[in-house]
């Protein structure tokens, strides 16, 4: 049983109470972030010689070795371990003897475990925002695709008011583009470092922890020590975010399993994402709608399991943070796998425009604008004009007239049972006003359904999406850069150090030519000896 505790206790520990403890068969999945926060922490305790270079290389080299390893499969991670800190740690000292074992010197497994999960965090705010990108894109083709494309409108799942599918698919797409700014945000509350802050209360060692904050692409540290090795808000802050996401995408779900059915068929899905019956020839069922139906109570369910467990968590490390972030896990995978899914449906979405015109036309969704011409024409109030087109339905309805049926004198017939009153409205006045195509056309109200005020929003948001990725571009682009003038200064440190023999300003001008790409390597038969790691020395100055 490998502990890095080992030293404070006589007896071994309990098997069962291990196997309870033990964390391996989930922090396993942290294995790179744990490898990527040990190189920043020896670097930084290289830099204030606390490490030899000598000592840092060799432990570079180790966990480079380590990482390389267990990605080609050679070396497997096992319950053998405690967790993936101890199997990182054994492993290094297995490799290369004593130097592995200053490893851990200015670093407790409190912030090591909080860094690990952070880092972890991070990377998968990523990935799902890489995926809400994907789905943003298959709907805007969605929506440039249908501008005049007539469907109804429904609320209370009744139909209301037709509308395109281009401005039903709007809604949904802004929707989906503030749970990427809402991620967007959190990752830039939650990008800062914990290493630094030992159990609780920091360390005696004199640690840089801005430099390794900056090694490893954070914004700056968490500067209070109790509350870096205990604050877990990084994490159920975007799962909180992920139940908002999961709860729009089963609002979309719910629409496009009723555009679904054999009594609407505006659209189905492609073949890929159904399943058949085995005796009904005609079923061709919508089974993963159905799956991303029930994400959304799953995750709400772990969500509370987080919020539960973390309600009377006390300042100061503990158990709670490993099952936290083990449903986090759960979470922001299942979310991935939907985001997935869902995008794949709507980019295969299979629409019928010419059955939802048909739709539209058939029922009494035009009728409001009945109403709007008596105002606009006849010099009526809205509420007369509401109580004739509402007797104008319900004759219809009773004498099964179909709305195309309706003429003027059938109007002024509903005007004096509803009112008492004369009306003579023009059969042209009726056809523009129950027309659903001239019905959507007339909206024209900034962020209404009318296909020029939808092809203004699709602009619009091709706009956003395109500033909002070059927003995250730039935002990565700083963090690399960071990271690389960082090893670069490292580089000119070591080469002057090795021996250099130009003087200081033909060092710069390579140093400006490395950082520029236009030189990748040092000039053959310079005596330089950089004391870098093989990774290091192979990306700045081996020849492209």
């Amino acid at each position: 049983m490998a502990q890095l505790w080992g030293g404070r206790f006589t007896k071994e520990t309990d098997k069962l109470v291990y196997n309870f403890n033990a964390s391996i068969s989930f922090d396993q999945k942290f294995y790179k972030q744990d490898i990527r926060g040990s190189k920043a922490h020896v670097r930084m305790l290289a830099k204030q010689g606390i490490l030899t270079e000598e000592e840092r290389d060799q432990i570079l080299g180790g966990l480079d070795s380590i990482l390389a390893d267990v990605e080609s499969g050679r070396l497997e991670i096992t319950s053998e371990y405690e967790d993936i800190h101890s199997f990182v740690e054994a492993n290094l000292i297995d490799r290369i003897g004593d130097p592995g074992k200053k490893l851990h010197t200015g670093r407790s497994r409190n912030d090591q475990v909080a860094l690990d999960m952070k880092l972890y965090v991070r990377d998968e705010i990523e990935e799902i925002d890489a995926e809400l990108k994907k789905l943003l894109e298959a709907l805007q083709t969605i929506m440039e695709n249908n501008v005049h494309t007539y469907m109804p409108g429904f609320t209370h799942l009744q139909k209301a008011q037709p509308v395109t599918l281009a401005h039903h698919v709007g809604a949904y797409f802004e929707m989906f583009r503030r749970d990427r700014s809402r991620m967007a945000d959190i990752r830039k509350r939650m990008n800062t470092c914990p290493l630094g802050a030992g159990a609780l209360a920091g360390t005696t060692y004199p640690l840089d922890r801005f430099y390794t904050a900056e090694l490893l692409g954070f914004d700056g540290f968490l500067e209070n020590s109790m509350d870096a090795t205990a604050a877990l808000d990084f994490a159920y802050e975007p799962a909180c975010a992920m139940a908002i996401f999961a709860n729009n995408m089963g609002r979309m779900t719910e629409s496009l399993l009723l555009w679904n059915i054999n009594e609407v068929g505006i659209s189905r899905l492609a073949a890929p994402y159904c399943s058949y019956s085995t005796i009904m020839p005609q079923k061709r069922n919508p089974v993963a709608l159905e799956t991303l139906r029930y994400s959304g109570e799953w995750t709400y369910g772990a969500l509370m399991s987080m919020l539960a467990a973390m309600k009377a968590y006390p300042q100061g490390n503990g158990r709670e943070p490993g099952f936290v972030v083990s449903l986090y896990y759960e979470i922001v995978q299942r979310m991935i796998d939907s985001a997935y899914l869902l995008e794949g449906i709507v980019r295969t979405l299979e629409v019928d425009k010419a059955r939802a015109l048909q739709v539209t036309a058939d029922g009494f969704s035009t009728v409001t604008d009945l109403a709007d011409a008596m105002v606009q024409h006849h010099d009526l109030s809205f509420s007369a004009a509401k109580k004739i087109t509402g007797r104008v339905v319900t004759m219809a309805q009773q004498e099964k007239v179909s709305i195309h049926a309706i003429d003027s004198a059938f109007v002024a017939r509903a005007a004096q049972e509803a009112l008492g009153m004369e009306l003579h409205m023009t059969e042209q006045e009726i056809h523009h006003a129950l027309d659903p195509v001239e019905n959507v056309t007339r909206r024209q109200v900034i962020g209404g359904p009318s296909p020029a005020r939808v092809q203004e929003m699709i602009d619009k948001d091709h706009g956003a999406v395109e500033r909002f990725e070059a927003d995250w571009r730039s935002k990565r682009a700083y963090l690399d850069e960071k990271r690389e003038a960082l090893l670069h200064t490292m580089a000119c440190k070591a080469a002057i150090k090795g021996g250099w023999k130009s003087d200081e300003r033909e060092l710069r001008v390579l140093v400006d030519k490395v950082q520029s790409g236009e030189v990748r390597f040092c000039p053959h038969g310079r005596p330089v000896t950089v004391q870098l790691t093989k990774y290091e020395l192979e990306k700045m100055f081996k020849r492209a």
